[in-house]
């Protein structure tokens, strides 16, 4: 799997030479200097300016900044969605200020790996931030909801950018993985920040300003972000210095289209299947089979181009493979638990949306503790299966333990259960991402980087279309063993459709419908423990990456 510290070959001249732990205040006023980017040879002629250590730290708060607001804008809009098809009369297409972002942000992901190695990362990250920019004051002078649509697709477009190219700078900046795994666990942390924060603060500009501060707010920071990294980052290209026509010319544009309409085409039948369509129907059966149709003509121009967007050889690489599948599943039963174990609380429990996102909340604690806890010990414990190992089997665990929950389980064991799931990611995520960077050749580590985060963002859309049909399904299968007269007033007050009218029926009701809701829950984390321990197996047969 991941080499140890002494098989990862550093440059002479990089921060692998001059450690420094901006993290734990330790002293070292040394100069320091900007490595040999991973995807170049050591022969590669760089600029490499003597780099002090506040102004280190001063360049990563502004891939902090890039990183934060690429999920900011995620969450942000959650509790604003109701207000702001309110002001537009347009409830049908709310969901589509949601969609039209993950559209974009999924699709484009393994395509910035590959074009910002044509063109540098700098300047991709510089254009991904104007793009962010434009998206954003679209989006909040937004006269109506077609045009909030389509400006939420191109701030899509440059969230997209912001969160892949921030892990490859990272990548590029650190040759020896732990190095690696401390500063680009500053990325988890600041997704870990925005999801928690996002829905309140969409709630407190609802409520006390207007919903367009949700979009005005990334303003002043993206600028900044863009301003720390245009003076920060000096780590130049050799193929910066060529003819703009001939990086154009060796941008794989098939490839792109191919993989762009590929993933769309994916993620509108994911989306509308079930819901807007029925999963049965022709539109829904034709978006299926048009993504079997450019898959397959993906890989067979992929296996042809001189640069592809998504090189054939990652997935011929074994141990690469097993960890894009790792990748995928946890993102499948990440989100399905983020988006389910609320609607539990809220459900169930009976509490509100604030109290039930409360109740997540020791996830994300348990995922920022154990993401900085690896960070630090893998110097100690450079092989990067024992986190991937660990970290399954906790998340399994976790997981697990959910299958408990019924209509009285205790807060304490909620919160518990919670934790130990969310520990068990934290170690998973990032890791993942690692493996990836080093199984791939040299040459392919920026793609495999975009390409872990474009995995796990499918698995992710996968998971929450899947977990809404499981849960439909088997609720309706529940509710039907009811006496048919429970099942009239179940009908008559909208209880299906309308999770909240639960609350409204009479108790004699009422608790007959909140243990199938219970059951319908439980059955979900049922299914959910035995694709995480699948991805435990498949990971055992990742082979150390050896010595070189």
């Amino acid at each position: 799997m991941a080499a140890t510290a002494e098989s990862i070959h550093s440059p002479p001249g990089t921060l692998s030479d001059h450690p420094v732990d901006t993290f734990s205040g330790e002293k070292d006023d040394r100069d320091l200097e900007l490595p040999t980017p991973s995807s170049l040879s050591d022969d590669d002629s760089l600029s490499r300016p003597p780099m002090s250590k506040p102004r280190l730290v001063l360049l990563f708060f502004g891939l902090f900044l890039g990183s934060f607001l690429a999920s900011l804008d995620i969450s942000i809009i959650a509790t604003a969605l109701p207000r702001i098809a309110a002001d537009f009369n347009a409830q049908t297409e709310m969901s589509w200020i949601a969609t039209a972002y993950m559209l974009a942000y999924t699709a484009l992901q393994p395509v910035y790996g590959r074009v910002s190695d044509i063109f540098g990362r700098k300047i991709m990250y510089q254009l991904a931030c104007v793009i962010f920019l434009v998206g954003s004051i679209g989006c909040g002078a937004a006269s109506s909801m077609t045009m909030l649509i389509l400006f939420r697709a191109v701030q899509g477009l440059g969230g997209s950018g912001l969160f892949s190219l921030v892990m490859i700078i990272i990548a590029d900046m650190f040759t020896k993985v732990e190095e690696r795994a401390r500063y680009q666990s500053v990325v988890w942390l600041a997704f870990a920040i925005s999801s928690v924060i996002g829905p309140l603060l969409g709630g407190i500009f609802v409520e006390h300003a207007t919903w367009r501060w949700c979009f005005y707010i990334n303003l002043p920071l993206v600028t900044l972000s863009f301003v720390l990294i245009t003076w920060l980052f000096n780590l130049s290209f050799e193929s910066e210095r060529s003819k703009i026509s001939e990086k154009l010319a060796r941008i794989d544009y098939l490839g792109v289209m191919l993989a762009v309409a590929s993933v769309i085409c994916l993620l509108l039948a994911l989306t509308w299947g079930g819901t807007t369509y029925p999963w049965n129907s022709a539109r829904i059966i034709s978006l299926f089979c048009v993504f079997i149709v450019l898959i397959s003509a993906l890989m067979w121009v992929e296996g042809r181009a001189e640069e592809p967007v998504i090189p054939p050889a990652l997935f011929k690489n074994r141990d690469v493979a097993i960890v894009l599948l790792v990748s995928a599943l946890i993102g499948f039963v990440f989100m399905g638990c983020t988006y389910y174990i609320p609607l539990y609380f809220q459900v169930v429990q009976g509490v509100s949306t604030t109290i039930s996102g409360i109740r997540l909340m020791p996830n994300v604690i348990g995922l920022v503790i154990s993401t900085t806890l690896a960070s630090f010990l893998m110097k100690r414990f450079s092989d990067v299966r024992l986190f991937i190992w660990t970290g399954l089997c906790i998340f399994c665990t976790g997981v697990g333990l959910l299958i408990l929950f019924g209509v009285h389980t205790p807060v304490g064991e909620q919160v518990g259960f919670v934790l130990i799931m969310g520990f068990g990611q934290g170690l998973v995520f990032q890791n993942c991402l690692f493996a990836c960077q080093e199984l791939a050749d040299k040459k392919d580590l920026a793609v495999a980087t975009s390409l872990c985060g474009f995995i796990n963002a499918i698995g992710s859309s996968v998971g929450v279309a899947v977990c809404a049909a499981v849960i439909n399904n088997r609720l309706l299968d529940n509710l039907a063993k009811l006496p048919e007269a429970l099942q009239a007033m179940v009908r008559e007050a909208d209880a299906i459709e309308n999770m909240t009218a639960v609350a409204t029926l009479p108790d004699a009701v009422k608790d007959s419908v909140l243990e199938a809701y219970a059951e319908s829950f439980r059955f979900l984390f049922t299914i959910f423990t035995p694709i995480v321990g699948f991805g435990l197996l498949a990971s055992l047969f990742i082979r150390r990456k050896k010595n070189v």
